[in-house]
């Protein structure tokens, strides 16, 4: 006989979302056969080094339009290359 534990002992699934800024980095400085800086991309969308380090850490609280359609052009990619949804489990 199994036990089902409790509803207080269930993980719930969470969705949460994440940028994949790193792995568009990396395929770009393949593309050019060279090495792309963060400061090199803050350069180009406009922003601070620090934005782009926090991007590349993926410590974000929130998105900000601006900076996703800037990062989108530069990359020359669409939305969902850029932003994932991942799943968390959560206690």
């Amino acid at each position: 006989m199994s036990i089902s534990p409790s509803p207080s002992q269930k993980q719930h699934k969470m969705r949460r979302a994440r940028n994949r800024l790193l792995l568009l980095m990396t395929e770009k400085e393949r593309q050019l056969g060279r090495r792309i800086t963060q400061k090199e991309v803050a350069e180009a969308i406009e922003v601070s080094q620090h934005t782009i380090a926090s991007w590349l850490r993926n410590d974000l609280n929130k998105f900000e339009a601006h900076i996703i359609e800037r990062l989108c052009d530069y990359f020359q990619c669409e939305l969902g290359d850029l932003l994932v949804l991942e799943e968390v489990e959560e206690e």
